[in-house]
């Protein structure tokens, strides 16, 4: 069951309320990071339900918020897709969730007079993909979910993490990622960094390729384990870890040389950023599936520009060799 927490002196607000604005308030932070080092403004777009029931442009007016925000072809950044979503609903009848899945009942076990299921779902998520190809791409997402009115057991969890893509490998960028997330899993538990960033490695993973997606971070889904204080405590804290883990680092290679061959690379690099997405990704599907979010939001992820070339094996020894060889055998970086 929820523990809501309370002082006698100050009632506490809703779970839903407290995590709403702690991802609102990481929403806004990672945007005006990226204005301010991009240099250029984010497009902004905001979403709401026609009377069919289907996604269109404009402002909401059930109380519901829902902002992408994009920016391409930028003075630092190629692509980047951030969205931020609150909202209320309720699910079709023999609809329900179970973490980044959607559960469909048998539709002949579902009778004329069976209710819905209403809901509450907030989330930020971000995808960051650098002109320069030294940046490393960058993803993170923190959400909540929460199934009529939270009281049941297993019917809130929480959800996301950050993880990191490089084009070029730089080990210190690794080891600076992972220590700002290691630092935030423990000031909770010292023992959930080593578990989340193992469920991180095997969940960004593209078997068909025998690779990881990139060098990690930390990972979780369908988060229950505790009652909802301590983890909506650490959740808030692993997403202020986001902008000192990865901004640093931007900064650090925004300017750096390169050549039509390392774009090339990296454009190779995002056909791998793409087969994720579309083939493993649960996040999308869950998405897709639920139509809780447009379809213009889901594949907001997506990189700008992707190759795929036969047989793409770079030169052996090479730098690009040397991070297919840490992608193929996920390293412990702190």
């Amino acid at each position: 069951m929820v523990q809501i927490l309370e002082n006698p002196a100050v009632k506490q607000p809703p779970i839903s309320n407290r995590v709403e604005s702690f991802l609102l308030d990481m929403f806004d932070n990672v945007c005006q990071s990226i204005e301010e080092i991009d240099g250029s403004k984010l497009d902004e777009q905001r979403w709401t339900r026609d009377e069919r029931g289907q996604w269109v442009q404009g402002e909401n007016s059930n109380g519901a918020i829902y902002i992408d925000k994009s920016l391409r072809n930028g003075n630092v950044f190629e692509k980047v897709g951030i969205n931020y979503v609150s909202m209320q609903g309720e699910l079709p009848p023999g609809v329900t969730f179970r973490g980044s899945d959607v559960v469909m009942a048998d539709p002949t076990t579902i009778t004329p007079d069976q209710k819905g299921t209403s809901f509450f779902a907030t989330s930020t998520s971000v995808v960051i993909n650098g002109s320069n190809p030294m940046i490393p791409t960058a993803h993170v997402n923190y959400r909540y979910f929460q199934l009529g009115d939270g009281t049941e057991p297993g019917s809130w969890w929480f959800g996301g993490g950050g993880d990191l893509t490089p084009i070029y490998l730089f080990e210190e960028d690794a080891v600076h990622f992972h220590q700002v997330h290691k630092a935030a899993c423990d000031q909770h538990d010292p023992e959930l960094y080593p578990r989340l960033k193992k469920w991180c490695d095997e969940y960004f993973y593209l078997p068909h390729r025998s690779e990881c997606r990139g060098v990690g971070g930390i990972f979780f889904d369908n988060l229950q384990h505790s009652d909802v204080e301590t983890l909506l405590s650490f959740v808030k804290t692993c997403s202020e870890a986001f902008i000192p883990a990865y901004f640093p680092i931007v900064k650090q290679r925004k300017d750096m040389e390169f050549t039509e061959q390392e774009k090339y690379w990296q454009r190779i690099r995002r056909g791998r950023y793409a087969e994720f997405i579309l083939l493993h990704d649960r996040g999308v599907r869950f998405g897709l599936e639920s139509g809780i979010v447009s379809t213009q939001s889901v594949l907001n992820c997506m990189p700008g520009e992707a190759f795929w070339n036969y047989n793409d094996q770079p030169t052996a020894d090479s730098q690009e060799a040397k991070l297919l060889e840490v992608l193929r055998n996920p390293q412990e970086w702190v």
